[in-house]
């Protein structure tokens, strides 16, 4: 993915940051343990982008791949669709032995975290 395509990826507005049916099935299902997932989720997601800047600066594939894996199943649990997709990307990076290269990616995905975390606060009330 080159630079003109991140560039136009960090202005998105027009993609779902959380899909509504997933998200409400999960609390449904969780009731009072929900609020107890969201703060676990948000807590994990922030260490692993950490761990993934960590994993691009020391040109890490497999570790990248690995978190973006965990990544992208944690978010697919809440219907967090934009961390879905991106984490797909870094994970097909990684793939292709470039994750050193993807410093913008994992900047597009703390930028989504921060998003989601804005809008389920939203969805919650807090």
């Amino acid at each position: 993915m080159d630079k003109t395509t991140n560039n136009n990826m960090i202005g998105q507005t027009d993609e779902e940051i959380i899909n509504h049916e997933q998200f409400e099935d999960m609390r449904d299902l969780l009731e009072e343990d929900f609020a107890d997932l969201i703060q676990v989720y948000i807590t994990d997601s922030k260490q692993r982008i950490t761990n993934l800047r960590t994993a691009q600066q020391q040109n890490d594939d497999a570790a990248g791949f690995e978190i973006a894996h965990a990544l992208k199943g944690a978010s697919a649990n809440l219907g967090t669709t934009q961390l879905i997709n991106l984490s797909c990307q870094l994970q097909e990076r990684c793939r292709e032995r470039r994750v050193g290269e993807q410093a913008v990616l994992i900047e597009e995905i703390a930028i989504a975290l921060h998003r989601a975390e804005q809008e389920i606060n939203q969805r919650l009330g807090q």
